[in-house]
C-alpha cells in the first residue's frame, strides 16, 4: 500500500523529534557528573594546580655576584630537612595586639613551622590560624591595673568589637604600646614555666627578632660549654642607670634551672615587680634586676652572636666578620622571609657567620653613592667650623667631631662637600699588586738603586726581586686590615665616615633644592674589598663565650 503524502510527513517528524530527544538526553547527561557552579570549574583547576605544581622555583637570591653562595632555584619541598632538633630547647615569642597579624603569620611560615613546639605571647589572648596568643597579663592583678595609665592600651583593646586595626593605630599609639609591654616580661616567666617545665633552655624573642636555629642550638650544645642545670642569663648586654640587662628585642636566653627556681622559689617576684613597673622604663631591665636581686645572677655577654642589628644596619668589619650570628632585631615580614630563604638556599652546611650575610645579602647591593640615603656613617665627623653650622649639627655628630689639630689637609675639607667627605675614605687606599711592578721599572729607567713604597720605607737592594716584592705586598695587606675608613655620609656640611659598612637606608629627600639638604652615602668599595682580600677566609667560626 502506498502511504499518503500525510502519513509520510507524520512519520518524518516523528524521527526527527526523536533524534532530538536523544540528543539533548546525550547533552544533559554529560554534564550531570560536573559540579553544579560549572563557572567555578575553570578556576577550580587553575588554584588546584598551584599548590600541586612545581616545587622549585627562580631563587629571587641568585645573581652573578652570589652564584657561587646560593642555588639558582628554591627547593621548597621539605623546607625543614636540615632543621636541627630541637629537643629540651624551648621558643617563647612576644609581640603586642595591635601586630600580631603584622608580623606572627611570616615567622608561622618560615623557622616557626619546623618547631615542633614554641609559645606566643602577647598583651591580648588572640588566635591566628590554629595557633595560639596568650595574654601574658591576663593573670595581672587588677588594683595594680586600675588606676594605672599605662593599662589604657589593655582597656582599649579589649572593648574594640572588631579587628585591632581599625581601633587602634599602631604609629599613633606606639608609645601607649611601649609603656604596655614593659609589665609582660615577669608575668610571661611565670606562664611559660607553668606551660612548658622542664625545658634545658628558654629562648625569648620578639615579634621582629630572627633566631638562627641551626647556630643556637649547636653552639647551647656544643661549643658555649654551658651547663643548664647552672643558673644562666645570656643576651646582648646594655646599660641603663649602671644596671646591665638583656636587650629583649636581641634576644636572650635563660637556663631551665634559672627560671625554675626563680618562679617555684620566690612566688612574689611577679606581683612586686607589677606594681614597680609603674616607675622602671623597660621590662628587659626589670627582668634582670629581678634575677639579680632574688637569684644573684647577672647577663653574660654574647654580644655580636646575639645581636640587636638587621643585615642592612649589621656593622660588617673588624668584630662582626668571622662572628657566627644567633639573633638579628628590627627585622619586618620581608626581611624576615629574605633571610630564611638564604639559609634555605645556601650552598654549603657550614655554620653561618656575619661575613655571609654580607656576601649573600648587601654586598650586591653595594654601589659608590646613593643620594638620600643614609649609611649610618657616625663614628668621625667634620663639621663647618662656623658657630652657626655647628648649632645646626646634631647632638652626636657634634660629640664625635675630630679635633681640628689632629686633622689632615683632606680632613680639615671634608666638610664642604660630598666629594670632598669620600676623599677621606679614598686617601686610606693602598696600591694593588701590580702596582709594584710600575714602581720597579720606573725606578730602574730613573737608575735609582733602591725603590721606595708608600710607607716610605725604602727596600734594601741586597734581597731578590721576589723577597722585596713579598715584604712590600705583607706591608700593603697590613694597611689594608687596618684601615679605618669604609664609607662615608655627608649632608648639611657633615662629613661623617664609618670604621664598618653598613647598607643604611633611605632618608626623606628634602623639599627643597638646596644642594647642602641632600643626603648623600657613600662606599669605599675598593678598600672594603681590599680589606676582604686581606682578612681572607674565616679559620674556623670565632665563637663568643659568655662573659659576666
Amino acid at each position: 500500500m502506498i502511504a499518503s503524502p500525510n502519513s509520510r510527513r507524520v512519520r518524518v517528524l516523528a524521527g526527527v523529534a526523536v533524534l532530538a530527544f536523544v540528543y539533548s538526553y546525550v547533552q544533559i547527561r554529560s554534564r550531570w557528573g560536573q559540579p553544579p557552579f560549572g563557572y567555578a570549574h575553570g578556576y577550580y583547576e587553575s588554584v588546584t594546580s598551584y599548590f600541586s605544581g612545581p616545587i622549585y622555583y627562580n631563587n629571587t637570591l641568585y645573581t652573578e655576584d652570589t652564584e657561587g653562595l646560593v642555588d639558582k632555584y628554591y627547593n621548597s619541598s621539605n623546607p625543614c630537612a636540615s632543621f636541627p632538633g630541637t629537643d629540651g630547647i624551648l621558643l617563647v615569642m612576644k609581640t603586642g595586639a595591635t601586630e600580631v597579624y603584622d608580623r606572627i603569620p611570616t615567622h608561622l611560615l618560615t623557622t616557626l613551622t619546623c618547631l615542633p613546639d614554641f609559645l606566643l605571647f602577647s598583651d591580648m589572648e588572640q588566635q591566628v590560624g590554629p595557633y595560639h596568643v596568650y595574654d601574658a597579663l591576663a593573670e595581672f592583678d587588677e588594683s595594680a591595673k586600675a588606676h594605672n595609665a599605662d593599662f589604657d592600651l589593655y582597656r582599649d583593646q579589649k572593648e574594640c568589637p572588631v579587628s585591632q586595626k581599625s581601633c587602634v593605630d599602631a604609629k599613633t599609639d606606639g608609645q601607649k604600646a611601649w609603656n604596655l609591654d614593659k609589665y609582660k616580661f615577669l608575668p610571661m616567666m611565670e606562664q611559660t614555666w607553668r606551660m612548658r617545665p622542664g625545658r634545658d633552655w628558654y629562648i625569648f624573642a620578639e615579634a621582629d627578632t630572627y633566631v638562627f636555629w641551626a647556630n643556637i642550638v649547636h653552639w647551647l650544645r656544643e661549643r658555649s660549654h654551658l651547663n643548664p642545670r647552672e643558673k644562666i642569663y645570656l643576651g646582648s648586654r646594655s646599660f641603663i642607670g649602671g644596671s646591665s640587662f638583656a636587650h629583649g628585642g636581641s634576644g636572650y636566653i635563660i637556663s631551665g634551672t634559672l627560671l625554675k627556681h626563680l618562679i617555684q622559689h620566690h612566688p612574689g617576684v611577679v606581683k612586686q615587680y607589677n606594681v614597680r613597673g609603674a616607675n622602671e622604663c623597660c621590662g628587659d631591665l626589670m627582668l634582670a634586676l629581678a634575677l639579680e636581686e632574688y637569684e644573684g645572677v647577672q647577663v653574660r655577654q654574647t654580644w655580636p652572636m646575639i645581636n640587636g642589628e638587621k643585615p642592612s644596619t649589621l656593622p660588617y668589619g673588624p668584630g662582626h666578620w668571622c662572628e657566627p650570628i644567633l639573633t638579628m632585631h628590627h627585622m619586618n615580614a620581608e626581611e624576615i622571609s629574605g633571610v630564611w630563604q638564604f639559609e634555605q638556599t645556601r650552598k654549603t652546611d657550614r655554620t653561618l657567620m656575619i661575613k655571609d650575610l654580607y656576601h649573600g645579602l648587601i654586598a650586591p647591593k653595594m654601589q659608590v653613592m646613593r643620594e638620600n640615603w643614609d649609611n649610618l656613617s657616625d663614628d668621625v665627623c667634620y663639621i663647618n667650623p662656623d658657630p652657626e653650622a655647628q648649632e645646626r649639627a646634631d647632638g652626636q655628630a657634634r660629640e664625635r667631631q675630630k679635633n681640628k689639630d689632629e686633622m689632615n689637609e683632606v680632613e680639615k675639607e671634608a666638610w664642604k662637600s660630598s666629594e670632598n667627605c669620600r676623599k677621606v675614605c679614598a686617601s686610606e687606599d693602598v696600591p694593588d699588586d701590580e702596582d709594584w711592578d710600575r714602581r720597579r721599572v720606573m725606578a730602574r729607567r730613573a737608575g735609582d738603586p733602591a725603590t721606595a713604597n708608600n710607607t716610605e720605607i725604602a727596600e734594601d737592594t741586597s734581597p731578590s726581586d721576589a723577597t722585596a716584592r713579598d715584604t712590600w705586598k705583607s706591608l700593603m695587606n697590613e694597611k689594608k686590615r687596618n684601615r679605618t675608613c669604609f664609607q662615608y655620609r655627608w649632608h648639611d656640611e657633615v662629613c661623617c665616615t664609618s670604621r664598618s659598612f653598613k647598607l643604611g637606608a633611605p632618608k626623606t629627600p628634602p623639599g627643597d633644592d638646596d644642594v647642602k639638604a641632600k643626603w648623600k652615602s657613600g662606599w669605599d668599595l675598593k678598600g672594603i674589598n681590599d680589606w676582604i682580600e686581606a682578612m681572607g677566609e674565616c679559620k674556623e667560626p670565632a665563637w663568643k663565650t659568655p662573659e659576666l
